[in-house]
C-alpha cells in the first residue's frame, strides 16, 4: 500500500488539480456525519455539470493545448482533455471513498 501511495508521488498524478480536488471531496464525503446530504449531492447533475465547467475553464485557460503551428488551438485534444479531466475527479473521489472508508472498518 505504501508503494502505491508513493507512487502517485513519483509520478505527479497526485498534483493534478482535478485528483486532488476529487481526493478532497472523497474524504469530504466519507467523513461527513450527514451520509444522505452527500447521496443528494452525488445524484444530482448539476453537480457533475459544475465539474464539466470547472474542467472546461481550466482546459481552455490555463492547460491550452495548441497545434504544431503554435497559434491555433487545438479543440479536438482540448476537448479530450476535458473529459480526461472529469473521469479523473471522478475516480479519485471514488477511490479516495474507499480508502478513506477501508481505513475505518476496522
Amino acid at each position: 500500500m505504501i508503494k502505491g501511495i508513493l507512487a502517485l508521488f513519483r509520478t505527479g498524478i497526485i498534483f493534478d488539480p482535478f485528483v486532488l480536488f476529487g481526493i478532497v471531496m472523497g474524504f469530504i464525503t466519507a467523513l461527513s456525519p450527514n451520509q444522505e446530504t452527500m447521496e443528494i449531492l452525488y445524484k444530482q447533475n448539476s453537480f457533475y455539470l459544475l465539474i464539466l465547467l470547472l474542467a472546461f475553464l481550466y482546459n481552455y485557460f490555463v492547460k491550452k493545448v495548441f497545434k504544431d503551428d503554435g497559434y491555433t488551438p487545438d479543440y479536438a485534444r482540448m476537448a479530450f482533455n476535458i473529459v480526461l479531466s472529469v473521469v479523473k475527479f471522478i475516480i479519485s473521489c471514488a477511490l479516495s471513498i474507499v480508502f478513506v472508508l477501508m481505513l475505518f472498518s476496522f
